[in-house]
């Protein structure tokens, strides 16, 4: 029996990768073809690479640590905080943020376990209580009944997961999981069921990717000669440093240990007092769908240097998509990328805080400046409306029609086993229901109507706004770039160029314009769009459009290599590195002047990352293909090695490892693996021709 990881996180990373499978992918595997020798490490990554005693004996030869008051800033703890937070240490203790992963003691474990013997789509679980301690038999994930431990608690307002952790350090969320409002136990795949191959089990490893927002000051702690976790933190919970930052030269400066003078670094970082991008920063670490490019995001820090968001243009058909296809959000947890797409964020500069006024107490349902019925968050800008509420509205005022966040945020954000609001802030689309199946307010209070009622009504009071326009212009865009449709393209070259649609949704247009570039007929717009892309104000559209300009298969052109080559010496760090993918993907390994410093640490960092993700088969295939387009077989031999170790089956693998098979002049081993590409892998064209070489 095989098991496949079911987790937000590893779904994020396996959807975005490194390299597209289409154009972007050829590259690299007729340079994987090419290989027969292992090829030295270069200079930028040797160090990465050996991990060597001289890299230890050069750690440990470093001189005495400077002062405190030059030593960064370092994490301790909550229980620090409370010394003099006191207050604002008990809201947060009480509120949900505390409580994302708990001991799972008395006190903490809300399920019934009393109830002894569940059925759970059709299998039978035994759980129990002995003392303080908690257990759940399953027969899921070997087919026959394992007792286990419940170590810890996930979660405490809706949903309540158990988890509990394996001889090989896996901590696993187990099957049963306890509804809190229904007071129900249901099986853990109701949430959120991926797609599997028959056979395969699908785990929920919380310490491979989950974990990241649940503790804090986490270490994966993964080893993977051994295949196995140490994973360790500092506190459970999402604690007052993941907001405020490492707290330790705070600390020192009010317990009189005044190293610092009036250093501003030497205070916390206070969210209400940072820009509004950089204030939403600050929650997207945690409340949005992405990919991790680098790692230590502290608070303040630019979420670009660190993230990368998986966004619409990304998603694959699916039964359960993150993104409507209006690129509105549809799957809970990616709050500020809803946020950031609303014209109050783009023009306003609206702020998390500005709603969610103390974050130490989140908990919504009990907070009453977050009730629909305070239109005073809203009208405190849109002063004009709040005056004649009703002229606007068309309903009484004191009906839920009258209520802003009914109206522009509606509940249609799936969460677990509930609904959540938009935060998009947008206006209903009655057409985008009709033709895309993307709920709106309206028909969301009015079910017994049509959506075609829904539109006639908003015709009759408010007419053809462009603001309407603008949302059924996305949806029609983005629906129609999967089927390359000619007026698709028309609307994508118009909104990767206007400033008015926001980021996300210029950086969607970038992305669906990289479908148009296999096509010699839409080759050429889309690549002058994503040249143009390449130099926007915003560090997530120049992200994307870089990225797909490695698509382009173009070689020659030197405009695209010097556009990639000022990339990748971008100032934002997600900029540079998907850059340098695409420099490799057009053939170039090195540059002139300073750009090679930029361009061996872009490719460095990740090297890095894919250390992090030692654990994680599709980036260890990702990684190697990156090692590969840099002629480095011998760092691309160990991810592949790496990769077939973890998931031997996954696309594309069985040709790489071919690859590193023969470049270790181990033939029979090559042919077997070649033979055994199947007909279906994106690969098998490539396995074929190579297998015909080596044939005797």
């Amino acid at each position: 029996m095989r098991f496949a990881l079911a987790c937000a996180g590893a779904a994020a990373l396996a959807t975005l990768g490194l390299f597209a499978t289409s154009v972007g992918s050829r590259p690299a595997a007729a340079a994987a073809a090419q290989a027969a020798q292992p090829v030295p490490p270069t200079p930028g990554n040797a160090g990465l690479q050996t991990g060597t005693a001289e890299a230890a004996a050069a750690q440990a030869a470093q001189p005495v640590p400077p002062p405190l008051s030059e030593q960064p800033a370092m994490m301790v703890g909550s229980a620090e905080c409370l010394t003099c937070h006191e207050q604002a240490h008990d809201d947060w203790t009480s509120s949900r943020h505390s409580k994302m992963v708990q001991p799972a003691v008395p006190g903490q474990v809300l399920g019934d376990f009393s109830r002894e013997v569940l059925m759970l789509r059709g299998e039978e679980y035994r759980i129990r209580r002995v003392g303080s301690k908690y257990f759940i038999t399953e027969p899921f994930f070997t087919g026959e009944p394992v007792e286990h431990q419940v170590d810890y608690t996930l979660g405490n307002r809706r949903i309540q997961h158990y988890l509990t952790t394996l001889e090989d350090g896996r901590v696993i969320v187990l099957p049963p999981t306890w509804d809190v409002l229904r007071r129900e136990w249901f099986h853990n795949l109701e949430i959120a069921a991926p797609d599997q191959a028959e056979g395969i089990v699908p785990v929920q490893l919380w310490n491979k990717n989950c974990f990241g927002c649940h503790v804090s000051d986490q270490i994966k702690g993964f080893r993977p000669g051994e295949d196995r976790y140490d994973t360790t933190w500092l506190d459970f919970g999402t604690t007052c440093e993941r907001c405020h930052g490492p707290g330790s030269r705070h600390v020192d400066k009010y317990m009189n240990l005044d190293f610092y003078g009036d250093d501003p670094a030497s205070y916390i970082v206070q969210q209400t007092r940072l820009d509004h991008e950089t204030n939403s920063m600050v929650c997207a670490q945690c409340h949005s769908f992405r990919d991790q490019m680098a790692f230590g995001f502290a608070a303040g820090d630019n979420y670009f240097d660190h993230f990368f968001p998986i966004l619409e243009y990304t998603q694959e058909p699916s039964e359960d998509p993150t993104w409507y296809p209006d690129g509105k959000t549809r799957r809970f947890s990616t709050n500020t990328l809803g946020i950031w797409q609303s014209e109050c964020f783009v023009e306003g500069g609206a702020t998390c805080t500005g709603c969610h006024i103390d974050p130490h107490r989140p908990d919504i349902e009990k907070n009453e400046q977050l009730l629909p019925t305070n239109n005073g968050l809203c009208t405190g800008c849109h002063e004009a409306i709040g005056a004649d509420l009703t002229a606007h509205t068309f309903h009484p005022a004191q009906s839920e029609g009258s209520s802003c966040v009914e109206c522009h945020m509606p509940r249609s954000v799936t969460s677990i086993r509930a609904k959540m609001r938009d935060h998009s802030i947008s206006i209903p689309s009655p057409p985008n229901t009709a033709r895309y199946g993307v709920p709106n307010a309206c028909n969301e209070c009015h079910t017994a109507e049509s959506p075609e009622w829904a539109a006639e009504r908003m015709d009759e009071w408010w007419g053809e706004t462009p603001r309407r326009r603008k949302i059924e212009r996305r949806a029609e865009a983005y629906t129609g770039a999967r089927e390359l449709s000619r007026e698709a393209l028309d609307l994508l070259l118009a909104m990767s160029a206007d400033e008015g649609e926001g980021p996300i949704n210029r950086a969607n247009a970038a992305g669906h314009l990289g479908r148009y570039l296999a096509d010699p007929a839409t080759r050429e717009p889309a690549t002058r769009a994503l040249l143009a892309a390449s130099g926007d104000a915003h560090p997530l559209v120049r992200a994307v459009a870089s990225l797909k300009l490695g698509e382009t298969g173009n070689t020659e052109s030197s405009e695209i290599r010097d556009t990639l080559v000022a990339r990748v010496q971008d100032e934002r760090r997600s900029v540079r590195m998907n850059a340098a993918i695409s420099l490799l993907n057009l053939g170039i390994r090195t540059l002139p002047g300073e750009a090679e410093k930029s361009f061996e640490l872009a490719k460095r960092l990740h090297a890095i990352r894919g250390n992090f993700f030692a654990d994680d088969a599709p980036q260890q295939l990702n990684l190697g293909r990156l090692h590969v387009l840099d002629g480095n077989s011998a760092a691309a031999g160990r991810a592949f090695e790496q990769s077939y170790n973890l998931d031997s089956s996954q696309p594309g693998i069985r040709f790489f490892m071919a690859v590193t098979r023969l470049s270790q002049q181990r033939i029979p081993e090559a042919r077997d693996l070649l033979r055994s590409v199947p007909a279906e892998d994106p690969f098998a064209q490539e396995a074929q021709n190579l297998l015909r070489q080596l044939e005797p």
